[in-house]
C-alpha cells in the first residue's frame, strides 16, 4: 500500500459517505421522525458532515504528539459531557435514554465523543508509563479503573453498547501499547460477565435477548425489527428494487434510517451493494491498520490502531445486529447511519489517520534515505 494507504482510505469513507447520503434521502420521505420534510435528514447530516469534515482535516494537521498532550483534558471533558448529559433540563431523553445534550436545534451524544477521548488517553498512557506497560498494575488495572467512572454513566444513561466500545477500545491500545495479555483476557471475561448481568437486570434488555435467541417466536415482539431487516435483505435479491422502491421502509422496518438502513441497502441496491459496503469497510480497516503499522513510535501505533478498531467494530457491530448474529443495541453503521455525533466521530478517527500517515515510515522510504545517504 504505501504512500496509496490513506488515498484508498479516503475514497472509501467518501464511498460511505456518498452512499449513507444518497440512502437517507430515500428513506427520510417515510421516517416517522422526519418533521414533515422530505429531506430532514439529508440536510441534517449534510451539515454535520460539514463539521466533521472540517474536525477531519485539522486533525489530519495535527502530530501524534500534540493530540496525545491533551489526551487527558478532552477525556475529561467528554466525561464531564456524559455526565451533564444526565442531569435533567441540561440533557436531552430519547425513549427512555438520556444520551444527548441539546444544542439549539441539534443535539449531540458525547457518548461518541468519549469513545474517541478514550482511545486517546489509552495511547497517552502507553506513552506516559514506556516499560511499565507490561506490568498487569500499569498496563491494565489502573486505567481500567480510572475508565470505571464514565463506563458506568453511560450504564447509567443507559448506553451499554458505548460502554462495551469504550472498553473494548481501551483494551485494544493498551495490548498495542505492552499490557500483559492474560489478566487482559481475564478483565475481558469479566467485563462481558458485568455487562451480561446488567443487560439481564434491565427488562427490555432482557426482552432483546429472549428474541435474539429465537427471533421467530418473537417477531411482532422482541424480534421483529430483526426479521423485517431481513426480509429487506431477502427482497433485494442480486440487484435490488431500485433506488427508492423500497417497501420496508415504509413503516415497516423501524429506525430505518439510522440502525437498520444497511437492510434498505440490500432492499433497493441489491446483494452487489451490501458485499460492496462490506468490502469497503475491510479496507478502510486494512489501510488504518498499515497505517498504524508503519507509525513513528509505539503510542502513536497504539492510537492509529485504536481509531482503526473503534470503526472497525461499530461496523462489524451493526451488520451483526441487522442480520441477527447479534441482539439490537442501537449501533449505527459508521459514515452511513443518520446521527451526527457518530459521523464526526469517524471522520475524526479518519484525520488522525491521515496525521499518523504523514508522520509514518515506510520501507520505500527508508530505503530511499539509505540511497541517499549513501550516495553522500
Amino acid at each position: 500500500m504505501g504512500r496509496n494507504s490513506a488515498h484508498i482510505l479516503v475514497a472509501c469513507v467518501a464511498a460511505l459517505v456518498g452512499l449513507g447520503l444518497t440512502m437517507l434521502a430515500s428513506v427520510g420521505a417515510f421516517s416517522p421522525d422526519n418533521r414533515g420534510q422530505t429531506l430532514y435528514f439529508l440536510q441534517r447530516q449534510g451539515l454535520w458532515l460539514a463539521v466533521g469534515t472540517g474536525i477531519c482535516v485539522g486533525l489530519s494537521r495535527c502530530d501524534a504528539k500534540s493530540l496525545l498532550r491533551f489526551a487527558g483534558w478532552i477525556f475529561g471533558l467528554a466525561t464531564l459531557l456524559v455526565a451533564i448529559s444526565l442531569v435533567p433540563g441540561l440533557g436531552k431523553s430519547v425513549k427512555g435514554s438520556a444520551r444527548w445534550i441539546p444544542l439549539g436545534p441539534f443535539a449531540v451524544q458525547p457518548g461518541e465523543m468519549l469513545k474517541l477521548a478514550t482511545v486517546l488517553l489509552a495511547a497517552a498512557w502507553v506513552k506516559w508509563k514506556g516499560p511499565k506497560m507490561k506490568l498487569a498494575w500499569d498496563g491494565l488495572i489502573l486505567p481500567f479503573l480510572i475508565l470505571l467512572l464514565p463506563v458506568l454513566l453511560l450504564v447509567k444513561q443507559p448506553d451499554l453498547g458505548s460502554a462495551a466500545f469504550v472498553m473494548a477500545a481501551a483494551a485494544v491500545v493498551l495490548f498495542v501499547g505492552g499490557a500483559p495479555i492474560f489478566p487482559l483476557l481475564m478483565i475481558g471475561v469479566l467485563g462481558l460477565i458485568g455487562v451480561g448481568l446488567v443487560a439481564v437486570s434491565m427488562p427490555e434488555r432482557m426482552d432483546r435477548l429472549v428474541a435474539f435467541m429465537n427471533p421467530e417466536a418473537h417477531r411482532q415482539g422482541g424480534g421483529y425489527q430483526v426479521t423485517q431487516a431481513l426480509i429487506a435483505l431477502g427482497s433485494g435479491g442480486t440487484r435490488g428494487v431500485g433506488l427508492g422502491q423500497s417497501i420496508q421502509k415504509m413503516f415497516y422496518l423501524p429506525e430505518a434510517h439510522t440502525d437498520f438502513i444497511f437492510p434498505i441497502v440490500g432492499e433497493e441496491l441489491g446483494l452487489l451493494a451490501t458485499l460492496s459496503v462490506v468490502f469497503l469497510f475491510l479496507m478502510i480497516t486494512l489501510c488504518g491498520g498499515y497505517i498504524a503499522g508503519h507509525a513513528a513510535d509505539l503510542p502513536a501505533m497504539a492510537l492509529g490502531m485504536g481509531v482503526t478498531a473503534l470503526v472497525g467494530m461499530q461496523s462489524v457491530a451493526n451488520l451483526a445486529v441487522v442480520t441477527g448474529l447479534l441482539p439490537p443495541k442501537g449501533v449505527g453503521l459508521p459514515f452511513i447511519s443518520y446521527g451526527g455525533s457518530n459521523l464526526v466521530l469517524c471522520l475524526g478517527a479518519v484525520g488522525i489517520l491521515l496525521s499518523l500517515h504523514r508522520e509514518a515510515k515506510y520501507p520505500v522510504e527508508a530505503r530511499h534515505r539509505r540511497l541517499v545517504g549513501g550516495a553522500k
